[in-house]
C-alpha cells in the first residue's frame, strides 16, 4: 500500500467512525453502531475495582436508548492518529461532551471492502 492509498483508507476510516460511531453516541441509537463494530467487537476496560472488564455488543448496546436521546449535549469527535498497514489499523479518538470526555483506541479491521471496529479500549475523564 502506497502513501495514496493509506490515506485514502485513512479517510473512509474517519468518515466510518463519524457517521457511525460519533452518531452512535449523538443519536443513542445501537442501529448506528451496528454498522462498524464487527458482530465479534468486544470493549475492554477498567471495571469499578479498577480490574479488566469484558464487554459485548449485546451489553454496549443496552446502555443507549434512542427514542430517548439527550439532545442537551453537544458531541464531538478529534481523531488522534490513524494507522493503517493493508486491511488492518488503529485509532486513537477522543470523544466527548460538556459533561464527560473518553479517549478511544480502537483496532480495525477491513472485511469484504468494510472497515469494523473489532476491539475498543477506552478510558473516561
Amino acid at each position: 500500500m502506497n502513501a495514496d492509498q493509506s490515506l485514502e483508507e485513512q479517510n473512509k476510516i474517519k468518515q466510518a467512525i463519524m457517521n457511525y460511531y460519533h452518531e452512535g453516541h449523538v443519536k443513542e441509537d445501537p442501529k448506528l453502531y451496528e454498522q462498524i463494530l464487527h458482530e465479534k467487537w468486544k470493549f475492554f476496560l477498567h471495571g469499578e475495582d479498577g480490574l479488566l472488564r469484558v464487554v459485548d455488543k449485546k451489553e454496549y448496546y443496552s446502555w443507549y436508548n434512542p427514542d430517548e436521546p439527550d439532545l442537551s449535549l453537544k458531541w464531538k469527535t478529534k481523531f488522534k492518529y490513524i494507522d493503517v498497514t493493508d486491511s488492518i489499523g488503529s485509532a486513537k479518538i477522543v470523544i466527548e461532551n460538556q459533561n464527560i470526555r473518553y479517549t478511544d483506541y480502537f483496532n480495525l479491521m477491513k472485511i469484504e471492502g468494510i472497515w469494523w471496529i473489532v476491539h475498543k479500549i477506552s478510558i473516561a475523564s
